[in-house]
């Protein structure tokens, strides 16, 4: 079975590794085997080291962002921490400056799936000044938009009311999220970790869930993942296959996979990228992943466009 895969990522400065580092003594508590993908900009690894006290194995993907620069390098490390290492767990800490929305697209690969699933995006956060870089606002804007835990972190060294509008923009950005006020990081990893619930009771904590917007404007949804896998379980219609792909929400953001229609040979890839157009081609693989198609995105009903496409199997449409 594939093994769960948890992302940091988020601002520069805003603590992530010290919240990898809280998630390791938590996992190390339970006996978990956990394989730990340090992305950092430069070419030498400086926190790597700090996780590799704990942690089962670590493994350094310097020189460049996880998103771009070391993308392939991504997967080969996902593959031989559960293959060489038998890592149970895995965690990927970005660097400040990569992507989130273009590491979930390498993760979800079906390749990659195949040995890792994508369990949980988690980003943290703090107020930056006005003169962040534009290339640090974007991946920071990525950050919050593809979190399913927005953790806004510092919060001890912001004045009231500041704090409050940097926390309501953060909210309008992304209402599918939980959100999370800390400061160093000090969040319960088992509550973090879990299903979204709030606390039945009264601890202690500068953990603080915040009110949900009001009823009508951004509901918030419960826990589910960005990506989503659709396994398909024999060829499709290629009429009906078409038509479904003219009915794509705009709120989908990728999708991509591989599936053969019927009574064709050829094993077909499927690739769209909004607001380019779906392509469809014939490729000829030597190791084929299993048909099935992700999509990526949030705020459209998946039940309902998970069940068109499996409409399109075959001998199903007059079911």
């Amino acid at each position: 079975m594939p093994v769960p895969f948890y992302m940091l990522c988020g601002s520069l400065g805003a603590g992530k590794t010290t919240l990898l580092m809280r998630l390791l003594e938590y996992w190390k508590e339970y006996g978990r085997r956990v394989g730990v993908l340090m992305n950092e900009a430069g070419e030498i690894s400086i926190d790597g080291p700090r996780a590799g006290t704990i942690a089962e194995q670590v493994m350094n993907l310097a020189g460049g962002c996880v998103c771009c620069d070391t993308k392939e390098d991504l997967s080969w490390g996902i593959a031989q921490l559960v293959r060489d290492y038998e890592s149970d767990v895995l965690i990927l800490e970005c660097s400040g400056l990569a992507d989130p929305a273009e590491v979930i697209d390498a993760v979800t690969d079906l390749y990659t799936a195949r040995l890792a699933t994508l369990e949980r995006v988690i980003a943290l956060l703090h107020p930056v000044s006005s003169e962040e870089s534009s290339s640090s606002a974007y991946v920071t804007t990525q950050a919050i938009r593809c979190a399913d835990e927005l953790i806004l972190n510092k919060r001890d060294l912001y004045v009231p009311g500041h704090w409050e509008a940097f926390r309501d923009t953060i909210l309008k950005q992304n209402p599918y999220a939980r959100l999370w006020e800390t400061s160093h990081a000090r969040v319960d990893p088992a509550a973090l970790l879990g299903q979204h619930a709030a606390p039945r009771t009264a601890v202690p904590t500068n953990v603080v869930f915040s009110k949900s917007p009001a009823s009508g404007i951004h509901p918030r949804a419960p826990y589910h993942p960005i990506a989503t896998t659709i396994r398909l379980p024999g060829p499709l219609n290629r009429r009906l296959f078409l038509a479904w792909i003219k009915t794509l929400p705009k709120e989908l953001e990728r999708a991509k996979g591989y599936f053969r229609f019927a009574k064709e040979p050829e094993l077909q890839e499927f690739q769209y990228a909004p607001p380019g157009q779906a392509t469809i081609t014939p490729v000829m693989l030597l190791d084929e992943p299993e048909p099935a198609l992700v999509l990526i995105g949030r705020g459209y009903d998946v039940a309902r466009y998970e069940a068109g496409l499996l409409a399109c199997v075959e001998g199903r449409e007059s079911r």
